[in-house]
């Protein structure tokens, strides 16, 4: 049996091939660089020209005019069907890199032999990292995307392809869909599904003008393209016979790190003394309790060995009665060249009325947004620093830093993008921030917006569905248009050095420059150093930091 499932690649990375999955670069006509070691999508009958707006559908239509597999399909570089016994209607994560094909293709020639539709998982419908908040097809993509152009799609179907109307009403108003457009089929039927894809997308491309648009709402065609996919499947699925299709499982894979390792520079520590300015003194708020205090201290010894201002830092704790009289004496004495003020919050119910839907996050991570509540009224600028990193440079130099004009300063987030669209939809942006450093010019808040209270509280509950990563969620709608991006490597996430499902805003070269040279590395996710399953190359900062604060404490 003659089976090729065709993988459609915008990069030349995550190469895998046997003799069922034929790696195959799209939009070869227009691209740069050919890809070694992969077909192009440009030869015979081709619409390789389209592909910055049709994306993977370039390949898919070269598939269709080109090949006569007995059974033909396509993947894409990020997703693989998966046909193992054990991994059927399953989605996993492939969190290392490894020589998985082979797995995917256990039993597909059976699988073939018994279906004529081999499908992803059906799956709930929801925004990017929010799988409680359930839409329909129809929501979802007015969402994300124009209504309009699903409006017109919908009239164009009833007008020219009648056939298909009452089930693309259906596919639009139900909340599940085919999880991808990840397909094995059947050649008459494969026939049968581009013919009413491109007959249908090739119509509304004669009735639309995308004229005016951003770059990734040019991508109509795509986007589209996912609801055809899932209106021609569940065509067959509700009036054919079940027993033809198969849900394999997927295969998720992220986007892999290169390998890093320790800079021996940035171990030993040297450095210059710089000036300050706004000000004499740098205010930096932390918030921590008695189960991590280690940790925290250990972060604070490498923050104030970076820097030759000390004597010039004052740190604030926010903290509540998780934090002992103990634990905050034993801060004030390891650090005696530096200022401390803590601050009992404990009275304050704020955080009460907000998710803690994230086990490894605690309360404390709330306490940022009453800083303006507890800190002294004269303090106009500050630093906010999670203490789960180890400081690889000056904290002067990012106190010094130019907010130009913004309310606030941040790196972006490891999964920027995503987390944008999941709470902005079609109106998301670049500027999505990680929460875990940041700078603050808390004069000019107080000044514009008044009761920051209020501000956070207003945009909680008016996006209570979307909200997944508390705080940080709430921080990026409220100064969504008062974020000033701070360079990467001020806070060098975990994905950095790892692998990365999630789409980003900042360029492979702005990711490599952060992690070759840290100024602060920042342990995000569950793998925290002291985790003995941590597998972060940069882990053993931790525990130099820690050995010379023990050295230094006589322990």
């Amino acid at each position: 049996m003659d089976i090729r499932i065709y993988v459609y690649h915008h990069a030349d990375a995550n190469i895998n091939k046997n003799r069922y999955f034929e790696p195959i670069q799209g939009g070869r006509s227009i691209a740069d660089t050919k890809f070694a070691g992969m077909i192009g999508d440009d030869t015979g009958d081709n619409i390789s020209a389209r592909n910055r707006d049709w994306g993977e559908l370039t390949a898919l239509y070269w598939i269709w005019k080109n090949t006569r597999h007995d059974y033909v399909g396509l993947n894409t570089e990020k997703s693989y069907l998966n046909f193992s016994e054990h991994g059927r209607q399953q989605i996993s994560l492939l969190n290392k890199q490894m020589d998985f094909i082979d797995f995917c293709s256990q039993n597909i020639e059976e699988r073939c032999s018994q279906h004529r539709f081999l499908t992803a998982p059906i799956t709930k419908i929801h925004p990017p990292s929010a799988a409680s908040d359930i839409q329909t097809f129809y929501e979802n993509y007015c969402f994300e995307h124009d209504q309009q152009d699903l409006d017109l799609l919908l009239t164009l179907i009833k007008n020219e392809f009648a056939a298909y109307y009452e089930t693309a009403l259906i596919t639009a108003h139900i909340d599940t869909r085919f999880h991808d457009e990840n397909i094995l089929m059947k050649r008459d039927v494969f026939d049968e599904y581009c013919t009413f894809v491109f007959s249908v997308l090739f119509a509304f491309e004669k009735v639309i003008d995308t004229s005016g648009r951003s770059p990734y709402q040019k991508k109509v065609f795509r986007f589209l393209y996912a609801f055809l996919s899932n209106v021609f499947l569940m065509k067959h699925f509700m009036h054919g016979s079940k027993e033809a299709f198969f849900q394999a499982g997927e295969i998720i894979v992220p986007k892999f790190a290169k390998q890093y390792s320790i800079n021996a520079a940035i171990c030993n520590p040297e450095p210059a003394k710089n000036p300050i300015a706004y000000g004499s003194t740098i205010h930096i708020a932390i918030s921590f309790d008695d189960n991590y205090a280690e940790h925290a201290l250990v972060a604070l010894y490498s923050l104030l060995s970076n820097t030759q201002n000390g004597s010039h830092i004052h740190f604030h704790v926010l903290h509540d009665q998780r934090l002992s009289p103990a634990n905050i004496h034993r801060t004030q004495q390891t650090f005696p060249g530096s200022k401390f003020s803590f601050y009992d919050v404990s009275a304050d119910s704020f955080s009460n009325f907000l998710p803690h839907n994230r086990q490894h996050i605690s309360r404390n991570t709330y306490y940022r947004l009453i800083m303006h509540e507890v800190l002294p009224a004269d303090i106009k600028r500050l630093i906010y620093v999670d203490l789960d990193t180890i400081f690889c440079d000056d904290i002067t130099l990012l106190w010094n830093m130019d907010l130009k004009g913004k309310i606030l300063g941040g790196c972006m987030d490891e999964g920027g993008i995503t987390h944008s669209r999941k709470l902005f939809g079609r109106n998301y942006n670049t500027n999505y921030i990680n929460a875990g450093i940041l700078v603050i010019d808390l004069a000019a808040a107080r000044e514009k917006y008044g009761n920051l209270k209020f501000l956070y509280l207003e945009s909680f509950v008016k996006n209570i569905k979307s909200i997944t990563l508390q705080d940080q969620d709430i921080i990026n709608i409220a100064f969504r248009d008062d974020i000033q991006i701070l360079p990467l490597r001020w806070n060098a996430g975990g994905r950095l050095y790892s692998h990365n499902e999630q789409d980003v805003a900042y360029t492979d070269q702005e990711q490599d420059d952060a992690a070759t040279n840290p100024a602060i590395v920042h342990f995000t996710g569950e793998a925290k150093p002291w985790v003995a399953s941590c597998e972060h190359p940069l882990k053993e900062l931790y525990f130099i930091y820690q050995a010379r604060l023990r050295e230094q404490a006589g322990g």
